[in-house]
C-alpha cells in the first residue's frame, strides 16, 4: 500500500483529461466521457447537460452510477449541494469499489463539518479514483487535517491512506511552533516512507502557532430542580456532540453548564451574565417553552444566538433571530411515504394492510388522503388484529385489485411476516411502510422480501438510520446508558451550533447567528431537523430502503 501510495503521490499532479468532442451520433458513452473532460475544465452547466443526455439515452448502462455520481458533483460544485448528499448515501454501500470509493469522495466534498468530512474520506480509496478525483480527494484531506488537533493527529495516521498527510501536517505544526528537531524528525520519517513527497508538496517554512478561539457555548438548563431530570438528558447528548467535535478539532468551543435550578430569577439572572460576555457565543437551551420567551428579549438586545432542544410551543417561532427551536419532523411521515410512492415513484394505485389500532388507522387516513390530493387512488384497505400472524385473506382481497403497490403502517416484526406471504400469494408490487420498519430486526429476518420497501426513519434504539444508529452506539458506550429521544435533542443541537461555529470562520455572535439564520435541514441522531417552524414540505422525511441487504439512505 505505502508503495502504491508512494507512487502516487509522484503522478497526483500530473493529469491531462481527453474526451472526445460530440455530434448528433455521439453514444451516451462519448457525452458522458465529454462531461467528464467539461467538469474538469470548470464547466459544470455543461457537464451536468451532458451527464443528463447519458443518463437519459442509457439508463440500463453498467456505468450508470458514475454518470449519477458525475452529475452529482457537478451540481455540487455549481453551489447545489441537495443531490450530492443523497446521492452519495446510496452508493457508499456499492460492492464496485469505484462506485464507492466515487460515493464517499463526493460525500466528503459536501459535507460542512471536517469530522464528518474526514470520516467519508476514510473509506475512499485512493487507488479506485481517477488521477483528478485523487488529486481532490488529498486536497481535501490535508484541508480537514488541518483542523484536528495535534493530539488527535497521530491516532488519525493509521486510517487507510492518511498516513502522508498526516505526517506532513505534523512536520507543519512542529515548523510553525519553532520545533525544529521534532520537524526534522517527521521531515526524515517522510523521506524513509515516502520518497520524493516532499518534491511534491514542499517542506514547512518555521513560524508561531496560530492562536486558538477563546469563544465558549453556555448551556442553560435546570440541572437541579423542577425539569432536571430531561435536563440532564439534553446536557448528556449536548456534551457528547461537544467531545466527539474535539476529539478531531484543534480549534473549539467549550461547552460550559450554567443551571437556572428551576426559577425563573435565576434563569433571567444567568441570561443577563451571558449576554454581557462577548466569549460566549451562544446558548444551547433553555428547556421549555415559557422559559425560552423569557430570555428572549435579553437575548435579542445583545443579538445572541439562543437555540433551544426541546421546547414544543409555535410561539417560540414567532420570537424571530436570535432565538431558535429545534424541530424534528413528526406525525406526517405517512403523508410523506404518500407522496414519496405517488412523486418519485410515479405509482398512483395503492393496497393498504394494517392492524386494528389508532395509531395505524390514522396513519391509513392520512396516506389514503395524501394519495387521492395528488391524485392517487387506494383501491383496497385491508385491516387484522393485532398479533395475527396469518395474513391470507387481507391478501387475497387486497390481490383482486391489482394495486401497483402496498402500504403496510406496522411494525418491523409483522412487515417480515407479511411481505413472505404477500410473495407467496403472488403479489409482488413495490412495499412502502413506516417508521416501525426502522429496527434491525427487518434485516434478520425479512431477507429477499423486504428488497427495495421504502420506510421512513425514526429515533429509536433499534433504528437503521446511520446518524441515529452512530449515536446510540457512541451514548452507550460513552455513558453506559441507552440514550432516550430527549438526549438525541441535546446531540443535535450542539451539531447544529457546532456546525454554526465552524464555518463561521472567525466565531462571534453575529456569524454564528448568520449560520443559523441560514441554515437548511440537518439530518442528526433524531432524524430530518429544521430551525423554527415545521411547516415544510413532507416528502422532506428521512427515508430508508433495503438494497442487496443493506440499509440506503433515499433522501
Amino acid at each position: 500500500m505505502r508503495k502504491t501510495l508512494a507512487a502516487l503521490v509522484l503522478s497526483l499532479l500530473i493529469f491531462a483529461s481527453c474526451a472526445p468532442e460530440i455530434s448528433d451520433d455521439s453514444t451516451p458513452e462519448e457525452k458522458a466521457a465529454l462531461a467528464e473532460r467539461k467538469l474538469e475544465e470548470g464547466d459544470e452547466q455543461r457537464a451536468i447537460e451532458l451527464f443528463e443526455e447519458a443518463i437519459e439515452e442509457a439508463p440500463d448502462n453498467p456505468d450508470l452510477p458514475l454518470w449519477k455520481l458525475g452529475r452529482a458533483e457537478a451540481l455540487l460544485l455549481a453551489g447545489n449541494p441537495l443531490e450530492a448528499v443523497s446521492l452519495s448515501s446510496q452508493y457508499t454501500g456499492s460492492s464496485n469499489p469505484v462506485i464507492r470509493s466515487r460515493a464517499f469522495l463526493l460525500k466528503a466534498m459536501a459535507e460542512s463539518s471536517s469530522t464528518a468530512s474526514l470520516e467519508a474520506l476514510t473509506s475512499t480509496d485512493l487507488e479506485a479514483l481517477d488521477e483528478r478525483r485523487a488529486r481532490e480527494a488529498v486536497f481535501l484531506c490535508r484541508e480537514q487535517l488541518g483542523h484536528v488537533r495535534t493530539g488527535n493527529l497521530l491516532s488519525m495516521r493509521e486510517r487507510g491512506w492518511f498516513e502522508l498527510y498526516v505526517l506532513l501536517e505534523l512536520e507543519a505544526r512542529a515548523a510553525q511552533s519553532g520545533d525544529t528537531e521534532r520537524a526534522a524528525l517527521y521531515g526524515a520519517e517522510i523521506d524513509r516512507i515516502y520518497p520524493g513527497a516532499h518534491d511534491t508538496y514542499g517542506r514547512p517554512e518555521t513560524g508561531e502557532e496560530p492562536e486558538l478561539s477563546e469563544s465558549w457555548v453556555a448551556l442553560l438548563l435546570p440541572m437541579t430542580g423542577q425539569g432536571s431530570e430531561y435536563a440532564v438528558q439534553v446536557a448528556q447528548g449536548a456534551h457528547l456532540a461537544f467531545d466527539r467535535f474535539a476529539e478531531l478539532h484543534r480549534d473549539h468551543p467549550e461547552l460550559i453548564d450554567f443551571d437556572t435550578r428551576g426559577t425563573m430569577e435565576r434563569l433571567n439572572d444567568l441570561i443577563a451574565t451571558l449576554a454581557e460576555n462577548p466569549e460566549c457565543v451562544a446558548v444551547i437551551g433553555p428547556l421549555t417553552s415559557s422559559a425560552t420567551m423569557a430570555v428572549a428579549s435579553q437575548a435579542r438586545s445583545a443579538e445572541l444566538p439562543v437555540l433551544t432542544p426541546t421546547a414544543t410551543s409555535g410561539d417560540v417561532d414567532r420570537i424571530g433571530e436570535p432565538v431558535f427551536r429545534l424541530v424534528v419532523s413528526e406525525g406526517d411521515q405517512a403523508a410523506a411515504v404518500a407522496e414519496y410512492a405517488v412523486r418519485k415513484s410515479g405509482l398512483t394505485r395503492f393496497a393498504i394492510i394494517h392492524p386494528y389500532t389508532a395509531q395505524a388507522q390514522g396513519e391509513v387516513e392520512q396516506f389514503r388522503t395524501t394519495v387521492e390530493s395528488l391524485g392517487g387512488t387506494v383501491v383496497s384497505s385491508q385491516g387484522y388484529q393485532p398479533g395475527s400472524t396469518d395474513f391470507k385473506d387481507q391478501i387475497m382481497a387486497v390481490k383482486a385489485y391489482s394495486p401497483q403497490a402496498v402500504f403496510l403502517p406496522v411494525s418491523a416484526w409483522d412487515a417480515v411476516q407479511i411481505a413472505p406471504q404477500l410473495r407467496f400469494y403472488r403479489v409482488d408490487v413495490p412495499l412502502f411502510g413506516t417508521s416501525g420498519w426502522d429496527d434491525e430486526l427487518l434485516l434478520r429476518h425479512g431477507g429477499e422480501y423486504v428488497e427495495d420497501a421504502v420506510f421512513t426513519a425514526a429515533f429509536g434504539l433499534s433504528s437503521l438510520y446511520p446518524e441515529t444508529a452512530r449515536f446510540v452506539y457512541t451514548f452507550t458506550r460513552a455513558t453506559g446508558n441507552e440514550p432516550t429521544s430527549i438526549a438525541a435533542q441535546g446531540y443535535d443541537a450542539a451539531g447544529i451550533i457546532l456546525q454554526a461555529w465552524e464555518s463561521a470562520g472567525e466565531p462571534s455572535r453575529s456569524r454564528v447567528l448568520r449560520k443559523l439564520a441560514s441554515a437548511g435541514a440537518y439530518y442528526g441522531a433524531s432524524g430530518r431537523c429544521v430551525l423554527g417552524s415545521s411547516s415544510e414540505n413532507r416528502i422532506t422525511w428521512p427515508m430508508m430502503t433495503v438494497i442487496e441487504g443493506e440499509i440506503l439512505s433515499v433522501e
